[in-house]
């Protein structure tokens, strides 16, 4: 049999988090933009802020004041996650609406 490496990994292993990444928080309520797919709640996070202020426009209510942009290194992100109450469990990359990168923080 021949063997052969193959150029991607299966299933998406291949896809990883960058090192910063920016999430959406309104400093007034202390709140940050989380989403839900399949069922599973996350905090969402986007490798550049002009997906971050796509998905403010389009999956947010427009009208929220001070809602800012914040880059923050993947394990703060994972921190603020942990300390989101249920249902958030996860942190989402969300460069891509119709297959996020979960990772799952509790």
């Amino acid at each position: 049999m021949d063997e052969k490496t193959l150029p991607r990994a299966i299933l998406g292993l291949d896809r990883d988090f960058p090192e910063q990444v920016i999430v959406l928080h309104h400093p007034p309520t202390g709140r940050y933009g989380c989403y839900r797919f399949g069922g599973v709640h996350g905090l969402a996070c986007f490798s550049t802020p002009n997906a971050a202020l796509q998905f403010a426009l389009e999956a947010l209510e427009p009208s929220v004041p001070g809602l800012v942009l914040q880059s923050v290194t993947f394990d703060e992100a994972r921190e603020v996650a942990k300390s989101r109450p249920y249902p958030v469990v996860a942190v989402m990359l969300l460069d891509d609406l119709d297959d996020p990168l979960i990772h799952y923080v509790k």
